[in-house]
């Protein structure tokens, strides 16, 4: 059980590693400046996360799996950080859903994986404003 619930932090921790990479990709591509810092600040925050998350993983000798699909970029801005917005919210969902399993085996893990996921979802909100401001249908 304990193997299996580290392969699937390992599939999480890949995928916050990619998620970083594309929000630091996505602000260099961006010349909007309030955007930019926007993704940005996203991007260090996802690191941050990612880099948590290897550290705990490396713990039990275990490194972050690849991402499971490749990524598409999208054609502008709207759709890149919607897309940013859609990952980040199934990597909450993962976090939150791991947090169950870890608090009955490791409650250490358990209770770190919870302060990620608080981190996270103050990224997700974040991800959130900046995609409004991109959203060509959103009223000001």
């Amino acid at each position: 059980m304990r193997a299996r619930m580290l392969r699937r932090l390992a599939a999480i921790a890949g995928e916050s590693e990619r998620l970083a990479a594309n929000l630091k990709r996505h602000a260099g591509m961006c010349n909007y400046p309030g955007l930019k810092s926007g993704l940005e600040t996203a991007a260090l925050a996802e690191a941050a996360d990612a880099q948590t998350l290897r550290s705990m993983l490396l713990a039990h000798d275990i490194w972050p799996a690849l991402p499971a699909a490749e990524f598409s970029e999208g054609a502008n801005h709207w759709a890149r950080v919607g897309a940013d917005l859609a990952a980040e919210v199934e990597l909450v969902r993962s976090l939150n859903s791991s947090v169950a399993e870890w608090e009955g085996v490791d409650a250490e893990v358990g209770e770190r994986l919870r302060e990620l996921a608080t981190s996270k979802d103050q990224t997700l909100g974040l991800l959130r404003d900046l995609a409004l401001r991109c959203d060509p249908q959103a009223l000001d």
